[in-house]
């Protein structure tokens, strides 16, 4: 009976050595299989660190077409920068939108010059601060690329330009855009005081920082515009000022323009310069 017993006791710790050999080569097994399936991840995780490289971090700016930014417009020198400064000086032909308005504005029902003669000119510059600005002109076609250079070239050296919107946007008033002091060409309009066509009705005429460059008679003490009566007197040095031998003066002279800071017969316009050839 004692024999009996022990034999079982003998029995049954053979049966648990043998579990816990299985147990601990199944356990060892699952220990393997983990260590393969974590180098296996390492050997793809370095190929593909390998294959695709960390990307820097860059700032996306998303920008809106340069043609369709309004004139007036400020912008910082990274937004240039991303547009490409010389993509900021560019010539179009007229499209239907532009076309729509300016028509019965600068753009007359009676007027004489071809939609296909004109060009509309966007440009940057840079006011008295050194803000910078989008600037726009309408112009006749012979002139446009010219104009288009001219103001590349005061841009570059911080000439001042106060404002430059098409007149349109002061109803294709001549007087209004004067006292904004608004640069602009384009106008379809007579000479002040007489039935002949001004030379802007061609585009081939530009009124620069008007208010501080007005049309004067000093014999009759005459300024225009009146509340620019101060500025008449060309003595005195002040912002947007345009003087014979000046940067502005240069270029449009170069380029075969005339301006009427120059005009004989004690009448002087000292923001017009125009193209007669």
């Amino acid at each position: 009976m004692k024999r009996k017993k022990i034999t079982r006791i003998l029995s049954l710790i053979l049966v648990l050595s043998l579990l816990f050999c299985a147990c601990g080569k199944k356990k060892e097994e699952a220990k393997e299989k983990i260590s393969e399936e974590a180098a296996k991840t390492r050997d793809e995780d370095h190929k593909n660190t390998e294959k695709d490289p960390p990307v820097e971090d860059v700032d996306t700016i998303v920008l809106t077409p340069f043609d369709q930014i309004p004139a007036g417009t400020a912008l910082t020198k990274e937004e240039v920068r991303l547009f490409g400064e010389d993509k900021c000086f560019c010539v179009y032909e007229i499209s239907d939108e532009l076309f729509s308005r300016i028509y019965g504005l600068s753009f007359k029902e009676n007027c004489t010059v071809p939609r296909e003669d004109l060009r509309y000119v966007k440009v940057l510059h840079k006011d008295a601060e050194g803000t910078i600005l989008v600037g726009e002109l309408m112009v006749h076609k012979d002139v446009a690329e010219a104009i288009r250079d001219i103001f590349h070239e005061l841009y570059l050296a911080d000439y001042p330009i106060h404002k430059m919107h098409l007149v349109d946007d002061y109803g294709a008033d001549d007087n209004a855009s004067m006292e904004a002091d608004n640069t602009s060409a384009f106008n379809y309009r007579l000479i002040a005081g007489t039935s002949e066509l001004s030379n802007h009705a061609f585009g081939k005429a530009i009124d620069i920082n008007p208010y501080y460059n007005p049309y004067c008679i000093p014999g009759q003490d005459y300024v225009s515009p009146a509340s620019a009566y101060e500025y008449g007197d060309r003595s005195r040095s002040f912002d947007y000022k345009i003087e014979k031998g000046d940067l502005c003066y240069n270029l449009f002279i170069e380029h075969g323009f005339t301006w009427g800071g120059d005009w004989t017969g004690g009448i002087y316009d000292y923001q017009h310069f125009e193209y007669l050839k």
